[in-house]
């Protein structure tokens, strides 16, 4: 009898323990927190002012995975840097026998998620109204399983507040998993942030109606998620890739376009050099606005909040 009690008293103390949870960029982090409590932890792998491109791995990283109850990833090129780390781990763990590995969650392998190749740029104009991208969805074959494909895909899903919805029901249900002593609690909060993001996406809605026709360009072609489902009028973008820097021809090319297409604002993005941007720009009658694909400036937001704040920098500098 002792012993059950024991065995009892244990299981009820690791359901009840404070989550540690591990993301690997902001906006995940933006999706998990209103499930979490004061006892919770948080790690977010990409810190404030980094660039997903290039992210390299200390000590700290490792650890937060390590002890990780719930690792969340995009599962996409973004933070394709994870993959590996994260694979030994699950496998320490799953060769350990040890019960409490940690549960990881990847948002591009959500049933239904909708994702959006990259586009081509070649200079020409590719107003998001008039793309002829193609959606893929989740579920559909295994065309984005395939490591080629996946390359060629849009890795800023979670751009797309349909596909933000399907992210926020797939931590819910983790959460309910990991704290089945608060699984109505989960439940409840869940419905709660999805009927928060229906709620911002249809401010947002009438915010950018107004907008819809105003031509801009953008530092690199990351937003076409959130241009598709408000009806920005992107024109095209400044760097081909973040490695890759604009030619001399190009930069005329883009200096012409500007004045020729009444371009209203080029967007620049806090985690690269805007020196480009400000060389093609200079002594034009441009606004020069910035648009943050991570929200790291906002490290206490949900996701909600996140996509609002996104909604106002295009506002600002569209207006």
């Amino acid at each position: 009898m002792k012993t059950l009690m024991f065995i009892l008293t244990g299981l009820v103390s690791w359901q009840a323990h404070a989550l540690q949870v591990t993301v690997t960029i902001p906006p995940l982090a933006a999706m998990v927190k209103p499930y979490l409590t004061e006892e919770d932890t948080l790690t977010v792998l990409l810190s404030p002012g980094a660039s997903p491109h290039g992210f390299q791995f200390r000590p700290s990283h490792l650890t937060a995975l390590n002890e990780a109850d719930l690792i969340l990833t995009v599962g996409s090129g973004v933070d394709r840097w994870a993959e590996k780390p994260i694979r030994q781990i699950l496998s320490d763990k799953k060769s350990e026998k040890n019960p409490k590995g940690p549960l990881l969650v990847v948002m591009q392998k959500q049933p239904g998620l909708v994702v959006l190749r990259k586009r081509t740029m070649t200079g020409e104009p590719h107003s998001a109204s008039h793309s002829h991208d193609h959606e893929h969805h989740q579920g559909e074959g295994d065309a984005n399983e395939d490591a080629m494909a996946t390359l060629k895909m849009d890795g800023h899903t979670w751009l797309s507040v349909h596909n933000a919805g399907l992210m926020i029901e797939a931590i819910g249900d983790a959460i309910a998993t990991l704290k089945p002593q608060n699984v109505e609690q989960v439940r409840a909060q869940q419905q709660a942030n999805l009927m928060a993001l229906e709620e911002a996406n249809q401010a947002i809605e009438a915010q950018l109606e107004p907008l819809e026709k105003v031509p801009y360009l953008v530092l690199h072609d990351a937003f076409q998620y959130f241009e598709k489902r408000y009806h920005l009028n992107n024109q095209g973008a400044i760097q081909v890739s973040a490695e890759v820097k604009p030619s001399v021809k190009r930069v005329l090319m883009l200096r012409q376009r500007i004045q020729q297409d009444g371009i209203r604002c080029v967007f620049k993005e806090p985690q690269f050099s805007d020196k480009q941007l400000r060389y093609i720009t200079r002594g034009l009658d441009v606004k020069i606005g910035e648009l943050d694909p991570l929200g790291r400036n906002e490290s206490h937001q949900s996701y909600p909040e996140f996509i609002q704040g996104l909604a106002n920098q295009y506002r600002a500098c569209l207006e």
